[in-house]
């Protein structure tokens, strides 16, 4: 789903604290997500458009965003979080369950956005054929690779190709109308580990294990200059032809960046079971690098923040025709098992009949654990999407 968007309001739910009803204020619900929004009261009406910006994006610093950034013009009272990152927002009032709701995310209305677009009244297209992304500065801002505590990154590394697609896994409010033609559907529900996404890289062919963050992949050697030598006689008399002849001397070493050693263990441990023959095909294992010094979120309340630094992992990526696609549980599993590694805590696995089902389970389960979320896949892997905990996301 694009950062910005143009949607459709669907319904206006009243709010209530207590027993009376809020005046001031009123929850919204969109035709094109399920994301739940607080707005004021009748500043919208059912079937208007708006523009919806996505949670865990950062706003720019331009005056269509004074009232988030610097509400009454004192970022004190702001509630994004830090780098004006959006995040959920919690209100005491309810919509009638006595239970808190949760503004997610950023809405505007269309004609605000189109005359701060068009100050000069030009004749400018709708808004849903621009790069709304682009033209409001919207960005998504990730947590830095150095994490801190004296841990080294060795560069950015190679990016990823693309046979081999990045982690980040898409929040289930953009996905609901994928599942929901699915149900009754048995869905494995992980816990969502509050840390840096981190993959393990497996090439059969090419004899080479490599270790992904996020963004970059990162090779378990590296080459460092360790001293020059003197030309040869044949340089030498090539250099008064204006040749320069390479005299630095290289070799490869381990590399000593964080997420190559902290995988490092996990590799050998790879490399012992191809050696005796059991690994015959290339792989990838994903997983979330947790634990002291890696700070995840920044969140206080990170329930793995003080373990010590280690790898959780959460699926495994087969190649299909040179491109990495997500396999099934069965094959995960088994993997996990073979090489004793852990996986992400497995918080249910169950048949769901309906999206308000799966929802209010997870909703319980936050009640008593304090994490950051929960992926859901089917057993083929096929759909996963992430159910973020609004409580866990408002204190970030």
């Amino acid at each position: 789903m694009e950062a910005v968007q143009v949607v459709t309001i669907k319904n206006k739910i009243p709010l209530f604290k207590g027993v009376e009803q809020a005046n001031a204020i009123e929850k919204i619900e969109l035709e094109e997500n399920g994301f739940s929004l607080i707005a004021q009261k009748d500043l919208y009406q059912i079937g208007d458009k708006a523009v919806y910006i996505q949670p865990d994006y950062s706003l720019s610093d331009i005056s269509l965003f004074d009232s988030f950034i610097r509400p009454g013009g004192d970022e004190r009272k702001s509630k994004l979080g830090s780098n004006n990152r959006i995040r959920a927002v919690k209100f005491n009032l309810h919509t009638g369950d006595n239970e808190p709701v949760y503004s997610v995310g950023i809405l505007l209305p269309y004609r605000e956005v189109y005359e701060f677009l068009n100050p000069m009244n030009h004749d400018m297209p709708e808004l849903e054929k621009l790069d709304l992304v682009k033209a409001l500065g919207i960005t998504k801002w990730e947590e830095p690779e150095n994490t801190g505590g004296g841990l080294k990154v060795n560069g950015n590394g190679k990016s990823y190709p693309s046979t081999i697609y990045k982690t980040d896994e898409t929040n289930i409010n953009n996905k609901w109308s994928t599942l929901e033609e699915q149900f009754p559907v048995r869905l494995i529900g992980t816990q969502k580990i509050d840390g840096s996404s981190i993959s393990i890289i497996v090439d059969i062919e090419k004899e080479t294990i490599e270790v992904g963050s996020r963004s970059f992949i990162k090779p378990e050697k590296i080459s460092r200059v360790t001293g020059r030598r003197k030309p040869t006689f044949v340089e030498r008399i090539k250099s008064l032809f204006g040749y320069k002849p390479d005299l630095l001397v290289r070799e490869l070493i381990p590399n000593d960046d964080q997420f190559v050693m902290l995988a490092k263990p996990y590799i050998d441990e790879i490399k012992d079971w191809i050696k005796d023959g059991a690994i015959r095909n290339s792989f990838i294992l994903r997983g979330e690098a947790c634990g002291q010094s890696w700070k995840g979120s920044g969140n206080k309340n990170n329930p793995n923040a003080k373990d010590q630094p280690q790898i959780y992992f959460y699926g495994l990526d087969e190649f299909e025709n040179g491109i990495a696609v997500k396999a099934s549980e069965y094959e995960f599993n088994n993997m996990i098992h073979i090489f004793d590694f852990k996986r992400c805590p497995v918080i249910f696995d169950r048949e769901f009949h309906s999206k308000e089902e799966l929802q209010n389970h997870c909703k319980e389960y936050f009640k008593l654990h304090m994490i950051e979320g929960i992926v859901v896949r089917t057993v083929d892997s096929k759909f996963s999407a992430k159910i973020m905990n609004d409580e866990y996301d408002s204190k970030k």
